[in-house]
């Protein structure tokens, strides 16, 4: 088993690190690489990294329901856990979910085969997940990763641990609660959260709500545990936008704790987590336009093109 898993994962390079020029894919594996003009480069997804402001508030299982509604809204989404514990696949039910963890990615590796890794990864509704196990949580090569995973798919939802720099470019949305201690927490994270990112003294936004940027983006969800502190409130507190609003349920914390599909059923979590992707969609995960790729050619895709973006703050 571990042959085959080093197997798998030495035809997912891309690029020779010391070179710079393209691998030879083994034989037995189809090269998926096209020849583009330099000039042209192909769309690439939009991150969003989920944080909780502090723990016990459903972060990953927020991020599985959005992964299911935006898949529902017709984008191809992946999911990557940064939590150097892993886990995120043990909420995804019973079955058990084969494939490639961070563990067994090379972690020397500058760049993948974007097509290779995800058709390697584990998957649920047909989402890939790249999480970790008991070997270990993500590697210094999760800069290529995010790459090649971007390349694939339309957005790409980061788990993202409490306190850790989210990577470079991605969005943030941050979820709390109304209690006090969570609002104090989130008040504490906003600014290491812009400042881990390019662009954190960016412009105020006209009409935004006191202090908030245009750039790097954080948005609030509010869980509803505890009524402390009112909505409007929380938005001048932290300067962040409420996008949306989380119920606590019951009925998905039973079915967690039996191991169940978190989104086979309906609940109040998976009707809250398709209106949160709505907004989402209107209005996060939407393309600056120094974001905006030349148009491909139907047919072609380039896969070799090093983006040029900053390093993944570590």
């Amino acid at each position: 088993m571990e042959a085959a898993t080093q197997a798998s994962a030495s035809t997912l390079m891309q690029v020779a690190p010391e070179t710079g020029e393209e691998a030879l894919a083994p034989s037995s594996v189809p090269d998926v690489s096209v020849g583009v003009a330099p000039a042209r480069r192909a769309p690439t997804a939009q991150v969003l990294a989920i944080t909780g402001a502090r723990g016990g508030l459903g972060v990953s299982a927020l991020l599985l329901h959005l992964a299911w509604a935006l898949s529902r809204a017709g984008r191809r989404v992946a999911m990557m856990d940064l939590d150097p514990a892993g886990g995120l696949d043990l909420l995804c039910g019973q079955a058990v979910l084969t494939g490639l963890r961070w563990a067994d990615l090379p972690v020397e590796e500058s760049a993948f085969r974007p097509g290779h890794l995800v058709g390697a990864l584990p998957v649920w509704h047909a989402i890939p997940v790249l999480t970790g196990d008991v070997r270990g949580g993500p590697t210094s090569c999760a800069d290529a990763v995010l790459e090649a995973m971007r390349a694939e798919h339309d957005v790409v939802l980061v788990d993202l641990p409490r306190g850790t720099p989210p990577p470079s470019e991605a969005r943030v949305l941050l979820m709390t609660g109304l209690d006090l201690r969570s609002a104090v927490a989130a008040e504490s994270l906003i600014p290491r959260l812009r400042s881990s990112q390019p662009g954190s003294r960016a412009p105020t936004v006209p009409g935004g709500p006191k202090g908030a940027t245009s750039g790097p983006r954080v948005w609030l969800v509010v869980r509803h545990r505890g009524e402390d502190v009112a909505a409007e409130d929380l938005e001048l507190i932290t300067g962040c936008p409420v996008l949306g609003r989380v119920p606590t349920d019951r009925v998905l914390t039973k079915r967690l704790a039996l191991g169940e599909d978190p989104v086979r059923a309906r609940s109040a979590t998976r009707r809250a987590a398709t209106a949160l992707a709505r907004e989402l969609l209107a209005r996060v995960l939407v393309a600056e336009p120094s974001e905006l790729s030349d148009p491909v050619p139907a047919g072609r895709r380039s896969v070799g093109h090093e983006r040029g973006s900053a390093p993944w703050p570590r």
